[in-house]
């Protein structure tokens, strides 16, 4: 009886949340703009708002992933932007482009802002490492675009709290104690994050507890590598790899048996779609009901991460994914 009211109140959630708005027709509201950006994950977003054929910049690793060659064939033939070691964007190459928005992390710089916007060129620098940051990139970029890329970032926002009150609402009466605990590994085995940080917080927002969460405490930036024996010490219950490859070397290497996830056969490669769900994209609404539902399927079993994963693509990026791609996207 419980479960059945549960999952009423779940839906019931869901209905209110995601009431649409007044949609505009197809092609209504769209800008002509040219927009650049070496920033990987970002070329996800811009492609969610409706503006991937915009896209006259990019970065050679958003050439790179699979599914967005798949779906947008024509980021093959965009040039990447160079970024130099000290993290510096070429204004000239930039301008050369003929870009009119140019969006970057505030972590690059600019060398010559004053060129760029003597040439035309709109830069937004946005934040990011957080949760909260990156919903606000997303409404800024969309607000940047035009008013058809606000449209799509009002039903993406109405999503992502459908989200989050359904997790909340699944978990509200799990003790903390009670949490399982979480490593993240994030582009090695051994380098990870804590608090404050984008993992942190999708982590807190799945109910998830990171072992690593004070681990990085006197740092700007809250990661970096760690010794194998404070993981193991931390004896984390499930292991997150962003990466597969680092997944099945965990799950295969000796030296990591002595954690509960190895021995328990939790170790997770995180899913990878249009970028990878852990990082700064847009997918994060998918993250956090995926990690979830991963650490507490007895509490969500109702929710079908297929059905979830094909209507989020499909509502939001006007694409149909194939079974075999979203088998591929949940498990790389």
């Amino acid at each position: 009886m419980y479960n059945l009211f549960r999952q009423y109140v779940s839906a019931l959630i869901v209905a209110v949340l995601m009431l649409p708005g007044v949609a505009l027709s197809a092609g209504e509201g769209h800008r002509d703009i040219r927009v650049a950006t070496p920033w990987p994950a970002q070329n996800t977003i811009i492609a969610m708002l409706g503006y991937s054929d915009n896209i006259v910049g990019t970065s050679e690793i958003a050439k790179r992933i699979p599914l967005f060659r798949q779906i947008y064939p024509g980021i093959d033939q965009v040039p990447a932007i160079s970024v130099s070691s000290s993290h510096e964007v070429n204004p000239e190459q930039v301008i050369a482009l003929k870009a009119q928005l140019l969006i970057i992390p505030q972590n690059m710089r600019l060398s010559q802002p004053e060129m760029l916007a003597k040439a035309g060129v709109k830069t937004l620098e946005l934040k990011a490492n957080s949760m909260a940051a990156l919903r606000q990139r997303i409404t800024l970029t969309a607000q940047a675009l035009g008013p058809d890329a606000e449209q799509v970032d009002q039903r993406y926002q109405r999503y992502f709290d459908r989200n989050v009150a359904l997790i909340q609402q699944r978990l509200n009466d799990l003790p903390e104690s009670e949490r399982i605990t979480v490593y993240h590994s994030m582009g090695s085995p051994l380098m990870t994050s804590g608090r404050p940080s984008l993992n942190q917080d999708w982590m807190d927002l799945a109910g998830a507890r990171n072992v690593a969460e004070s681990w990085f405490a006197i740092k700007k930036n809250s990661s970096g590598e760690v010794p194998l024996e404070k993981v193991i010490a931390a004896d984390p219950e499930v292991i997150i790899a962003m990466n597969s490859r680092d997944a099945q070397d965990i799950r295969q290497s000796s030296a990591w048996q002595g954690t509960a996830a190895v021995r328990h056969q939790r170790v997770y490669a995180n899913p990878q779609g249009l970028f990878w769900w852990c990082r700064e994209t847009s997918e994060a609404a998918l993250q956090i009901l995926w990690l979830a539902k991963t650490l507490y399927p007895q509490r969500f079993t109702d929710i079908d991460m297929a059905k979830e994963t094909y209507d989020f693509y499909h509502d939001f990026f006007g694409i149909s994914l194939s079974s075999q791609q979203i088998e591929t996207i949940l498990n790389p």
